[in-house]
């Protein structure tokens, strides 16, 4: 029985110590293809997101109007407000760029950039797209409380777990872009000894 482990542990150590074969650079037409559709992917986002917010402020400002409670007219202004940081912040920090219309080297380095820039915007998402709402939103549902005059704590914590859910979605999306990203550069150091 002793015997045969010596054996297993060198089989073992001869698989892990195997080359792994060459990894084969990305031919141009597939990096356009994938570049094409990063900013598709993006594009479609930014217009969901941006439909959203427009559909979503007209209803915080009919709020502002007909609710009594100034606390609530407040939140619901800052809401408003928030939506419309979000969608500025939205278009600086994550819109589509457009693509070069130069060689695979350049698309390479601008696809991997605009990757980055995606996977950055992901990561600080809390910053730019959550917390901007949250004042709003806080205010905005204390006055409702004061206005019925009944307190519901469960009230602030389905929305922070509403927001805590979007900021954990996001990171995990910028776990995603990171691994693309890392794939890239294995491929660019392999074409590249």
């Amino acid at each position: 029985m002793s015997d045969d482990i010596p054996v297993h542990d060198d089989a073992g150590s001869l698989w892990r110590g195997q080359a792994l074969p060459p990894l084969q650079p990305l031919p141009p037409e597939q990096l356009a293809e994938q570049a094409h559709k990063l900013q598709r992917t993006v594009s479609r986002r930014n217009r969901r997101e941006s439909v959203v917010a427009v559909l979503i402020a007209p209803v915080f400002l009919f709020y502002a109007w007909v609710f009594p409670h100034w606390l609530t007219k407040l939140g619901a202004l800052l809401c408003v407000a928030g939506l419309g940081v979000l969608l500025w912040q939205l278009h600086r920090r994550a819109s589509a760029r457009p693509l070069p219309e130069a060689l695979a080297g350049s698309l390479l380095g601008f696809h991997r950039s605009e990757l980055a820039r995606q996977r950055d915007a992901l990561r600080a998402a809390w910053l730019w797209y959550v917390a901007p709402l949250m004042p709003g939103m806080t205010l905005f549902l204390c006055g409702r409380q004061i206005e019925n005059g009944v307190w519901q704590p469960g009230v602030f914590a389905f929305v922070a777990l509403v927001m805590g859910s979007i900021v954990c979605l996001n990171r995990y999306a910028a776990r995603g872009l990171q691994r693309r990203i890392d794939k890239l550069d294995e491929l660019t150091v392999e074409d590249n000894p």
